[in-house]
């Protein structure tokens, strides 16, 4: 089965359901991730989350930043 029916099919499961496998395939590539990558996204996460805090960012919906995505590509 190719990847993207298994995906079509995971998408088809109930929240419930699509939770858990989202929990065991998490599980099963976590201790893959490296200590050095793990520490990048966090202080990367905590660099993000200071920049709001202090108002240096605009945020917006996400319903804005995906129409602004989408705008980019047509252009």
């Amino acid at each position: 089965m190719s990847s993207v029916a298994l995906l079509d099919k995971a998408l088809a499961l109930e929240i419930d359901e699509r939770a858990i496998l989202a929990h065991k395939i998490w599980d099963s590539i976590e201790h893959f991730i490296s200590d050095e990558v793990e520490e990048a996204w966090l202080a990367e996460a905590e660099r993000r989350w200071r920049e709001i805090e202090e108002n240096e960012v605009n945020c917006i919906s996400a319903d804005e930043a995906i129409n602004q995505a989408r705008n980019s590509l047509r252009k």
